[in-house]
């Protein structure tokens, strides 16, 4: 109960494990209590007057077997596994007959009804946990996503009267009008009566199933004009998708259900106390009042708990940004080598890189509007209306903010145009380098700029498949080992930790000692020397007098917001809500932040398709005939050669 209560906050790997533990080991405890009530039985093993009090031990153990409502299911496989969690809890429930019918108290009329009162609600409270998991899957999202989508996003809210209210609109009209909806909350224009609502439950977008037009237009013309309210929006849109998912949180229908539970409960405790007296033996009688009074305890918290879940305001969760420095990770790695070697043996390194992961600052508030003045941005400033330079806007994953602010800078576009993971990796360091340069600014801003860097190396070491795909973790090590290399870190003295690391990359980049010259020799460049270059580039060459620390600051920040929104775009639904289950990724609300500002969704991206009248060549082969019109599918792919990101068409 304790460990479900809990499973909203980000909490050490250890924890996680003895929470999986409690949750297989109370099925396994009430399965056991349950085989043995059946062995005495079946042996004619138990006394006369012991097997009358079983009956009521039974149904007990069936609302044990029931789990507790906040925390249904430990994982997301848990919830696809719901057939199984059916065949189980129907056999335990046809061996706690046996136990009742067997231990049936002739006699006294009072335990039989209490008994009964018991058994019931017992047998339902069995069914319940795999009726919730059924229910939970995601697979039944995608099934009832269509001509009934509106009815599985909106459970306990009127937000289906937007879309009652509007025919859905096309994507010209969308952008069109998306974009004046922006334009005007720059001008500071009032908001409209329908503008002060948002759909708070975004579970088909869990199933990668996009709002249509009309909705999108209704959510973003809320979030555009609360800039402030858009973190807590998101939080408790999350915090919904997870009871939905893990919980047993439903609605009211089962929060009156747990009403007559506890009820059912205290009134078998009373009919229990008015049984026959001197009857039964003082063990099986302090057993029972031990099992009744626990059963009652839980039933009542759970009842409290749903209660105060529903009337919170804004229900808990998670509020972090998991960080990873990685030149922090190498100076801990070099000083507990014994230990990673051992780790490694037993197949534990994800768990250690999780510890070995800095402290996350106390609130990504910040972070979130930023995000939230770049995607406005974006709208007044790229899109205004252009429904082509919507559909390109998700592709930049910094190219925006360089063009804008830098004009065409070879150094920053080439860094760009590396595969994603290598391009977090450069920036990663770049930002590092920069950061100890202007250590005395002291800006929240670039603290922001670190928080952001740090979070997507996060990503690539623990949940690469969330920072995209194709991410490779291996890019983390080979520049670990680079790192190690280049910093000349000797494992017979005293090792720098990660700031020293730091400032003796900053001391080259003041001496002009890059080691460019070295790399232009070499053709395969250490990513160091590489991040090395890019953060003088970014320190020298792209600020005016008297502003480069301002100007620079802003193209980093603006790199890595763009970077954590086009990430965000990629990863899918269902890995979201895989995480929701281990206590949430900030990117979750990055993604949902993208989807309520009107941005397009996973789906859109994926099936993009566009036609081209011109011919298009495909290396090694025939250019196409241009004389009739070839629909293409657009792939980044990572060029064998140069290691750049370039578009390729397949028909």
């Amino acid at each position: 109960m304790v460990a479900a209560a809990l499973r909203r906050r980000r909490v050490p790997p250890w924890f996680k494990f003895l929470t999986w533990v409690a949750y297989q080991g109370s099925d396994a405890l009430a399965f056991y209590a349950l085989a043995i009530l059946f062995s005495r039985h079946a042996k004619q093993e138990s006394s006369a007057a012991s097997p009358s009090l079983e009956a009521l031990w039974a149904p007990i153990l069936l609302f044990h077997l029931g789990g507790q409502d906040g925390i249904i299911a430990y994982s997301i496989h848990d919830i696809e596994l719901w057939q199984r969690h059916l065949v189980i809890a129907a056999s335990q429930i046809v061996v706690a007959i046996y136990v009742f019918r067997k231990s049936w108290p002739r006699g006294d009329r009072r335990l039989l009804e209490a008994a009964i009162l018991l058994f019931i609600p017992g047998t339902l409270k069995c069914l319940e946990k795999p009726f919730a998991l059924w229910r939970a899957r995601l697979s039944s999202m995608a099934v009832h996503v269509g001509s009934t989508a509106v009815k599985i996003d909106d459970d306990d809210d009127d937000d289906d009267g937007v879309a009652k209210m509007m025919d859905d609109i096309s994507l010209d009209e969308f952008v069109r009008q998306a974009s004046l909806t922006y334009c005007a909350v720059s001008n500071n224009r009032p908001m409209s009566a329908g503008d002060h609502r948002v759909k708070k439950n975004p579970y088909r977008l869990f199933v990668d199933v996009p709002y249509r037009y009309c909705i999108r237009l209704a959510n973003l013309k809320y979030l555009s004009k609360k800039r402030d309210e858009a973190h807590s929006r998101l939080r408790s849109s999350l915090s919904k998708a997870f009871n939905r998912l893990y919980t047993n949180y439903k609605g009211y229908p089962i929060a009156v259900l747990r009403a007559v539970l506890v009820i059912l409960t205290f009134v078998a405790i009373r009919l229990f106390n008015l049984r026959r007296r001197g009857a039964y033996d003082d063990a099986d009688l302090k057993v029972t009042y031990v099992l009744l009074s626990c059963n009652a305890a839980m039933e009542c918290i759970s009842t409290i708990t749903m209660a105060r879940c529903r009337m919170m305001s804004e229900p808990p969760w998670p509020d972090q940004v998991a960080q990873c420095n990685l030149l922090a990770y190498v100076a801990d790695g070099k000083q507990h080598r014994k230990l990673r070697m051992l780790a490694s043996l037993l197949g534990w390194e994800g768990y250690l890189d999780q510890l070995w992961c800095t402290a996350p600052p106390p609130s990504p508030g910040g972070i979130t509007e930023l995000v939230h003045d770049h995607i406005s941005a974006q709208w007044r400033e790229h899109i205004n209306s252009n429904a082509a330079a919507y559909r390109s806007f998700s592709d930049s994953r910094g190219q925006w903010t360089v063009e804008k602010l830098c004009g065409s800078n070879e150094c920053l576009s080439k860094s760009l145009r590396r595969p994603f993971d290598e391009s977090i990796v450069l920036w990663h360091l770049a930002t590092e380098i920069v950061f100890f340069y202007h250590i005395n600014d002291g800006s929240k801003e670039n603290s922001r700029c670190r928080e952001m860097s740090n979070y997507m190396v996060y990503l690539l070491l623990v949940r690469p498949e969330m920072l995209l795909p194709s991410a490779r973790r291996q890019i983390f090590w080979e520049t670990y080992d680079d790192v190690i290399r280049e910093t000349q870190i000797k494992s017979s003295r005293l090792l720098e930790d990660g700031e020293d690391m730091a400032r003796k990359m900053v001391q080259k980049v003041e001496t002009g000692n890059t080691g460019s010259g070295q790399a232009q020799k070499n053709p395969k460049n250490s990513m160091v020397q590489e991040a090395r270059d890019l953060a003088q580039e970014l320190i020298k060459g792209i600020g005016e007098e008297g502003k480069e620390a301002e100007k620079m600051w802003k193209v980093i920040r603006g790199v890595w917001v763009e970077m954590l929104c086009f990430s965000a775009g990629r990863c899918s639904g269902y890995l979201h809500a895989k995480t929701l289950g281990t206590g949430g990724e900030f990117l979750s609300y990055v993604w949902l932040l993208r989807e309520y500002m009107g941005m397009r969704t996973l789906a859109e991206t994926a099936q993009r398709r566009t036609y081209s009248p011109e011919p298009v060549t495909f290396t090694g082969s025939p250019s196409i005939s241009p004389e009739r019109t070839t629909a293409c599918w657009y792939f980044d792919m990572p060029n064998n050669d140069t290691g750049e990101i370039v578009t390729e068409c397949d028909q």
